[in-house]
């Protein structure tokens, strides 16, 4: 640890280190968090934002894409010219195949489309969560003075606070700038509810078909319709997302989440109601930490 006047700084290998863990958001750090200075934190953001599961998901999703659309044009190539074999020949096996031919450069057209504009909407949901729980952040600590007062006190910017925690949440990398992590705002629950950590990890398929029915009701738009009536993830005339579940695998993942979430909250009660860690706390604030 270096040490620049009475604050310490993090050697390279820590910055290294920290750096990988950040990028593979395995939430592993060698020194405090109050020791990396507001750029460095930035920084830091930056490589948990690169990658988050839906970040890194939504770049296998372009490659699809170009990958697709690159496969499409020699078929549809193909198509057109079997087309002109049509008109020139009455044989009824070259009709077959050219029109076999022909429906196929169709739905390889239609899966191109429906991969760009699936790609527009996971980029869409990444970017409105992060800004909307950047925003409800930064607005909370302008309203309650003692969340500010905490940050005030060790150094570290509200705006780098917001934009840190939200996308540490979002990928569930679990940094927080503070020595402490959020304990140091156990009395504060609007910093404790942040259901980025579920809307980023185990919530997204959920939250992804809502926000495609929530498209297609305003727009109406057909092609959403497609994508909700997708049969399975590994079908070949569907978009390859395995994100994208089917309305029924969708149903059966809410269930298990909230199941999971009550046995853990019912375990975490029981055994840590009564620690030294929440002591002073009221019965809703325990629940909230937990």
């Amino acid at each position: 640890m270096k040490t620049t006047g009475t604050v310490s700084r993090p050697m390279d290998l820590d910055l290294i280190f920290t750096s990988v863990s950040a990028t593979t958001v395995s939430s592993m750090v060698s020194v405090e968090m109050e020791t990396f200075s507001n750029s460095q934190l930035l920084l830091l953001t930056l490589l948990m934002l690169f990658g988050g599961e839906v970040f890194t998901s939504m770049l296998g999703l372009h490659f699809t894409y170009v990958k697709s659309n690159k496969k499409e044009t020699p078929h549809d190539h193909g198509a057109e010219q079997s087309s002109l074999d049509l008109d020139t020949t009455m044989d009824n096996d070259h009709f077959t195949t050219a029109q076999n031919q022909m429906e196929q450069g169709l739905k390889s057209h239609d899966r191109v489309s429906l991969t760009r504009l699936l790609l527009f909407i996971v980029l869409g949901y990444h970017v409105v969560v992060h800004l909307a729980g950047y925003t409800l952040v930064l607005v909370y600590l302008r309203v309650v003075s003692g969340a500010r007062a905490v940050l005030s006190g060790k150094g570290i910017s509200m705006y780098t606070f917001s934009i840190f925690t939200v996308v540490s949440t979002f990928a569930n990398c679990g940094f927080v700038p503070t020595n402490e992590g959020m304990i140091s705002f156990k009395t504060f629950p609007g910093l404790l509810v942040m259901p980025h950590v579920l809307l980023g990890n185990t919530l997204f398929p959920i939250f992804l078909r809502l926000a495609i029915w929530g498209l297609q009701r305003v727009t109406k738009r057909p092609e959403l319709g497609e994508l909700r009536r997708i049969r399975s993830p590994c079908d070949g005339d569907s978009v390859a997302y395995d994100h994208l579940l089917t309305c029924r695998h969708t149903w059966f993942l809410a269930l298990t989440v909230a199941v999971f979430l009550l046995v853990q909250l019912v375990l975490f009660c029981a055994m840590e109601w009564g620690s030294q860690g929440l002591h002073g706390l009221t019965a809703g604030q325990n629940v909230l930490t937990f």
